[in-house]
């Protein structure tokens, strides 16, 4: 696949995953939050589960880098991944373990 091709398809990824996030965000939005037992909804999740959620999703993202790494064989774009990757991950753990903490202190 050439370079405009490659830029084409991660664009159209990103408006699909953008929609569904919008789109995942609004039906959430007034529904009561689950705090315990299963479920696949992300944003049906409250915050405490969010951030255990995130946590346990860890090595799945390593795992997931390591695989690009290995299958595509990336170079510089690979190093601007896993740094992408990091900070959005902390940034998401710290997120949600500050939320839950706001949650805690008014129940």
């Amino acid at each position: 696949m050439n370079d405009s091709g490659l830029w084409i398809s991660l664009g159209i990824n990103l408006v699909i995953i953008l929609i569904l996030t919008i789109g995942f965000r609004r039906y959430y939005r007034n529904k009561p939050k689950v705090d315990q037992g299963f479920k696949i909804a992300y944003y049906g999740l409250s915050y405490r589960r969010k951030f255990w959620r995130t946590i346990y999703s860890l090595p799945l993202l390593l795992v997931y880098i390591v695989l690009m790494y290995f299958l595509l064989g990336l170079d510089a774009l690979f190093i601007g991944f896993v740094i992408f990757a990091g900070i959005i991950f902390i940034v998401q753990a710290y997120y949600n373990y500050v939320k839950w903490q706001e949650e805690e202190k008014l129940a």
